[in-house]
Order: C-alpha cells, then structure tokens, then sequence
C-alpha cells in the first residue's frame, strides 16, 4: 500500500525553498530531525501491511505449504526494497494510500509548453509524459537501446502461436 506523506512532503519544499544557503542547509537537516519519526510510523505500518499481504490464506498447513512454495520460487527475483522519493500519484493512489495528501495536490499546476508538445521546466529538462511517440520510436528502432530489445522480444512473442501475445494480438 503507498503512504503519502503529505504534510511532511510540503515541509520539505518549504526547506529547500529558503533563499539563504546557510539557513537552507539548517532547515533542510531540521527536516530530516522533524520527519524520521513520521517515517519510521509509516515504515512500521507498510511492514505490517507486507506481512499481511504475505500471511492471507496462509494459516492452515496446506496454505503455509502453496505460501512456502511460492515464496521460494519467487525469492531470487523480489527484495525488500523501501522507496522514499517524489513522485506524481497515480489516479488510483488517492484512493489506497495511507496518510494524508499534501497541499499541493489540491492545486492545478500548469507547466509551460513547447512547441513540440514537451513539456520543459525551468532547467530545460523534460518530465515524465514530455517524450513524444517520435523519441519512443527512435528507441525502439536502434539497437543500442534496451527497448530496441524489448520490442524484438514481443516482436517474437506475438509471432509465436504458443505465446498467449500471438492469441492476445489478434484479439483472442
């Protein structure tokens, strides 16, 4: 489940915000002092979230058996991993996540446009949906790129008849 933490995202704006090096420094550390607490909350939360998740239907001895089977078979691939950083929400997170949204989210943000239709902020660099189908396009036609390989790959996929692609791609 995504936990928001929205008061304490605006808080960290407001400290990087500050003009003055020195203070913005102080106020960014006061930051990390101010927010561990809320973090480590939420930490616990999404733990014992996981631990449901991984536990559901697992309380007789055939579900601990299909649970244990499973997890082995997946062990190699899934790590615990925690993510802390800024991201835009999904339309559905505001609907299953724990915490609270921040401020910002209530307000529209327009973003300016170029003429190509990407969309640039102030450094020049474009954000997530600015890449437009002619950049997607020129990655998967060269073959350096990883979706070059990806494309081949489901190239190949939708070619085989024993691949649920090739069924998919024509409408099955």
């Amino acid at each position: 489940m995504t936990t928001v933490l929205g008061k304490e995202g605006d808080n960290l704006y407001t400290a990087f915000y500050e003009p003055d090096l020195k203070k913005r420094k102080k106020a960014l550390d006061n930051w990390v002092k101010k927010t561990t607490p809320s973090v480590q909350k939420a930490v616990a939360e999404e733990l014992k979230s996981l631990v449901e998740f991984v536990t559901q239907d697992r309380w007789t001895d055939e579900g601990w058996k299909r649970g244990e089977a499973k997890l082995r078979r997946i062990q190699p691939d899934y790590h615990l991993v925690m993510d802390i950083k800024l991201r835009t929400l999904s339309k559905r997170e505001p609907h299953s996540f724990r915490g609270e949204l921040p401020a910002s989210a209530f307000k529209k943000q327009e973003t300016p446009q170029s003429k190509q239709g990407k969309v640039e902020d102030e450094d020049g660099d474009y954000d997530e949906s600015g890449r437009s189908p002619s950049d997607d396009r020129s990655d998967s036609m060269n073959p350096n790129n990883d979706s070059y390989q990806a494309s081949m790959d489901n190239r190949s996929d939708q070619m085989n008849p024993n691949n649920d692609a090739y069924w998919s791609s024509r409408g099955r």
